[in-house]
């Protein structure tokens, strides 16, 4: 495949979310409020989410070196001056402290051939894992991403300071995450989870938002914010082996007074001296899971018989007729199988009569990068850069660049999108993610005012088409992967944000494991599916009526909403749960049709 989650090969022994983009309310910035420990991170198999509970105990243990991966292009941002506090506090504890300052690198996102030096195995298909992985055990690989791996050896502790984006790390950061956790470097086949290479490291998140905590409840606007961190915390930290530690977030924070941002960074300061004892967040243990292609690394039936009478799961993830169609893009490789589930879309839908248009943003050599080079002329305040509202005045007075018009008038046109990626690291691949960012702008795909089912897309629809390296069963309510439809929260919500009615996904379960027939059945089927695709049902959302939408109420669900859920037996959507068992498929199954 074109991404494997599980890698083929072995690392040496001896190597050592109001807004989901920038902000609805004008800002990538958020808020931090009491203490983590209201959130409970730790999470399931497809029970009730486990209830908010404390950190645990804490553990003697002392770190020499903290790495701090960081993503904001403003030295005035909120984010500079948390990861400042950082660097002042470990500083003054003797730590050796450093700092991978991404946009100030001009860190490339993109995973592309130029991270390998020398010739490729197989130029003519060029596949990202198998190359960086011969390349990693040959010490071919480019030299920014040895350096920053250099780093990771080094330190103790990670720290990923960043503004959420579109309910993720931004294309930068992704990027990083990408490219330097490689495999052989990173994971093995045989190191994953509390058996990866990290496993005696810690890892945390620390970030900002632009909505308000009650946004991110379970019966909150942009649903659990335990959901949206799933893939991050168990995806990539844990599945690389990382002791993931309970996120810091900063709430809101451009919408709260200087004192309230001063006692935020203070009660930052205060928990970092304590930081590195701090009891990790829980995740399912790999013992708990038969761990064979036969049994398709599942829970074991035992494991599964005793959680049936608990209250809790173990985990978060253990519980279009239109004339236009865009499909947005990403693949290296015009051999890969993406390009072939492409291709057959392009053939399936021109032969309909539609009109289709690709963005193939490797081939575009697209920019996946958020700076102040996309708005042409003055900013309104270049001390002080915040994307988001740079952006949005610019979209007002036309002075996006060419290639952000370029999209945004691909965009008008479409009825459908189809976005076709393989599966990097739970998610989009970072050239994605940054056309996400860059072209879905607030003005032109949202305002404050139009969001959701009220949102500037209202009227189109979208679909996920993304191939997997691992099969279908890892990603099961109780394989070891977690369920599909905790994953697919993040990325369906994201763009249910800017009002798409979302499509079931299209998932090619591991066609790099799958043989040449059973490939071609995957692409008919494709085929077949794209005949009637712009006729589906949408998947079911939360409707923003539900939600009383004041910022006195937080943008929760109305309280007669929540009594009237009561007596359901699932939460509302995968995202707002309510505490109760996740509505089965509901990321990944339309609703049916209402017979009256």
């Amino acid at each position: 495949n074109d991404r494997c989650l599980v890698a083929k090969s072995r690392r040496e022994p001896d190597i050592k979310l109001f807004s989901p983009v920038h902000s609805s309310y004008r800002t990538a910035e958020t808020f931090q409020t009491d203490s983590l420990e209201t959130w409970g991170v730790t999470s399931l198999h497809n029970k009730h989410l486990p209830s908010p509970g404390s950190q645990g105990k804490k553990r003697n243990v002392t770190f020499k070196t903290v790495l701090i991966v960081y993503a904001h292009q403003s030295p005035s941002s909120f984010n500079a001056a948390a990861k400042d506090a950082a660097v002042q506090t470990f500083t003054a504890q003797g730590y050796k402290v450093i700092v991978s300052d991404l946009y100030a690198m001009n860190f490339q996102p993109s995973a592309t051939a130029a991270d390998i030096k020398g010739k490729l195995k197989n130029p003519e298909h060029f596949r990202y894992n198998e190359e960086t992985s011969i390349a990693f055990k040959e010490d071919r690989l480019s030299d920014d991403i040895k350096e920053e791996q250099r780093k990771v050896e080094e330190a103790d502790l990670i720290i990923f300071q960043f503004p959420l984006y579109w309910f993720s790390v931004p294309a930068i950061m992704k990027g990083w995450i990408e490219r330097v956790l490689s495999v052989g470097f990173a994971y093995s086949l045989q190191n994953l989870y509390d058996n990866g290479f990290f496993k005696n490291k810690k890892a945390m998140l620390s970030f900002t938002t632009g909505g308000m905590e009650s946004m991110y409840f379970a019966d909150g606007l942009n649903g659990d914010i335990n959901v949206t961190l799933w893939p991050l915390q168990n995806g990539v930290l844990h599945f690389c082996g990382f002791q993931v530690l309970a996120p810091q977030i900063f709430w809101a924070v451009a919408h709260v007074p200087p004192t309230d941002r001063t006692a935020m960074l203070e009660a930052w300061q205060t928990r970092l001296k304590g930081v590195l004892d701090e009891q990790p967040l829980s995740f399912a243990p790999t013992e708990h899971f038969d761990l064979s292609f036969q049994s398709g690394f599942r829970l074991r039936p035992d494991l599964k018989e005793t959680c049936a009478s608990k209250p809790y799961g173990l985990s978060t993830g253990h519980h279009l007729a239109s004339k236009t169609v865009l499909i947005v893009y990403a693949h290296q490789s015009p051999n890969s199988f993406n390009a072939a589930a492409k291709d057959a879309a392009v053939e399936a839908l021109t032969g309909q009569g539609y009109k289709v248009i690709v963005s193939d943003l490797y081939a575009m050599n697209f920019n996946a990068l958020a700076t102040a080079a996309d708005i042409k002329g003055k900013l309104k305040n270049p001390e002080h850069f915040l994307y988001a509202e740079e952006t949005f005045l610019a979209w007002k007075e036309d002075r996006l660049s060419d290639d952000i018009k370029e999209e945004h008038r691909k965009v008008v046109q479409a009825d459908l999108i189809i976005f076709q990626f393989p599966l990097y690291w739970f998610s989009y691949p970072a050239v994605m993610k940054g056309w996400m960012e860059r072209v879905l702008t607030r003005g032109f795909a949202y305002t404050l005012q139009n969001t959701y089912d009220h949102g500037l897309c209202k009227g189109k629809k979208a679909v996920l088409s993304f191939t997997t390296g691992a099969t279908e069963s890892k990603y099961q309510p109780d394989g070891i992967n977690g369920d599909v439809n905790v994953l697919l929260w993040p990325l369906h919500n994201g763009v249910h944000f800017c009002g798409f009615e979302v499509l079931a996904p299209q998932i090619f379960w591991g066609p790099a494991r799958a043989s040449a027939v059973e490939r071609i059945a995957m692409l008919e089927a494709w085929q077949s599916r794209l005949k009637g695709l712009l006729d589906e049902q949408p998947l079911s959302f939360a409707s923003s009526e539900l939600f009383d939408l004041s910022f006195q109420a937080g943008a929760r669900l109305k309280p007669e909403v929540k009594e009237a859920c009561v007596s359901q037996p699932y939460g509302l959507t995968t995202g707002q749960h309510l505490g109760k068992p996740l509505p089965p498929k509901n990321q990944t199954e339309p609703p049916p049709h209402d017979k009256d």
